[in-house]
């Protein structure tokens, strides 16, 4: 008997273990599986292809001639050559030092991709949260309703209560009842779009209350972000490159230079040697340093708008946040200080107030309960986007 005890309590355990998901187990599993993630990543992959090319001189050049004489007296004439072109040195480094920064960029891209679709399951969880805690609180109250239906029923029967008032319970209930209806609508949709997050079709489970996260401080997670989060690296790394582009566009200023091997044959003669050429800059290069330098100009001011921006955005995050946190405080004393139902039941029970003033009062106490998960949710979610960087570490 024993032994069955064990096995049973051990094959349990894995039952939980298989079934049971951490918010970070179930992240880490949309890291992995995400479709769009997925989708990201050989973008990446053919990104970093593309930004190793230009790194090499251009092709070698080959050429032959067969030029046959106006008379046979003169014979035939062949020749043939070999040529490759090199641009001056400078130009290679900086281009090297360009695609360096261009697969850095896409890198940084990738992540930035990532985060957003981290950064939406983690919400979507968050919402499946808020709609389960939702439907359990229905279901209660659905069974409170029940009961006064069952027990103003038998009122009626006995005279004690008017149809109207019963009438009133009916309508209430079938109230909740459709408000049940709707948030199961709601958590199977969430489910399924969890289930096309992760690239499973398991079913989400394991989380019914938010995570304990750390509350940050905006100035030094301002800090934290500058140097972590890719909307804050893009705009850096764009300003880096189009620089960097504009000293590519001076070394279109340099010569280039051909260095090869040609001969040329005619009847009794050979002629066969190295050969050289340079290329003058004239008018091949006319504006582009112009244009580079002014989307650079462009670049630096659009860096310096986006940070700007981004700087503004998570402190009127946070200051909206520390609101509803303050909120959330005061509904909570409301409700603890009113006793819930507690007074209203006695009321209604001793036939101090009628079953109309019992639902408002109802009403607002159930509007409070309403706003406060509302409350909750909006605060987790704004949380969760302020400290979004962890994500993709």
């Amino acid at each position: 008997m024993i032994k069955k005890i064990i096995i049973l309590l051990f094959l349990v355990s894995l039952y939980n273990g298989a079934t049971a998901q951490s918010l970070s187990d179930f992240l880490k599993q949309v890291s992995e599986n995400n479709p769009e993630i997925q989708a990201y990543r050989k973008l990446l992959e053919a990104r970093k292809l593309e930004a190793r090319t230009g790194l090499t001189p251009s092709d070698p050049f080959i050429s032959a001639g067969f030029m046959p004489g106006n008379t046979d007296a003169v014979g035939t004439k062949k020749t043939w050559s070999v040529t490759q072109s090199f641009a001056f040195p400078t130009k290679y480094l900086l281009q090297k030092k360009i695609n360096k920064n261009t697969i850095i960029l896409a890198e940084q891209e990738f992540n930035h991709g990532k985060l957003l679709t981290l950064l939406d399951a983690e919400l979507s969880v968050y919402d499946l949260i808020y709609n389960t805690k939702a439907l359990n609180l229905l279901k209660s109250r659905q069974a409170e309703y029940d009961r006064l239906q069952s027990g103003w029923e038998k009122m009626l029967d006995n005279g004690e209560a008017t149809i109207l008032d019963y009438n009133k319970i009916r309508m209430e209930l079938s109230a909740v009842n459709l408000e049940i209806t709707r948030r199961e609508a709601n958590i199977e949709m969430v489910n399924e779009k969890l289930k096309f997050m992760s690239g499973s079709d398991a079913q989400f489970t394991g989380i019914d209350e938010y995570p304990a996260l750390p509350e940050p401080d905006p100035e030094k997670l301002i800090s934290e972000k500058s140097v972590a989060h890719p909307a804050f690296l893009i705009p850096e790394i764009e300003y880096q490159i189009s620089s960097q582009e504009v000293k590519l566009s001076k070394t279109g200023s340099l010569p280039e230079f051909q260095l090869g091997f040609a001969s040329e044959i005619i009847p009794g003669e050979t002629y066969t040697g190295p050969v050289g050429g340079i290329t003058i800059p004239l008018w091949a290069n006319s504006n582009r340093i112009k244009t580079a330098a002014a989307k650079a100009d462009y670049s630096s001011a659009f860096r310096d708008a986006v940070l700007l921006k981004l700087r503004s955005q998570i402190r009127n995050e946070f200051a909206n946040m520390k609101a509803v946190q303050r909120s959330i405080s005061e509904i909570r004393n409301i409700l603890q200080t009113g006793e819930g139902t507690r007074y209203p039941d006695i009321a209604l029970s001793n036939g101090e107030i009628t079953v109309t003033t019992y639902f408002l009062y109802l009403d607002a106490i159930y509007q409070t309960e309403d706003r406060l998960l509302e409350m909750e949710n909006e605060y987790q979610k704004s949380l969760a986007t302020l400290l979004d960087h962890e994500l993709i570490k």
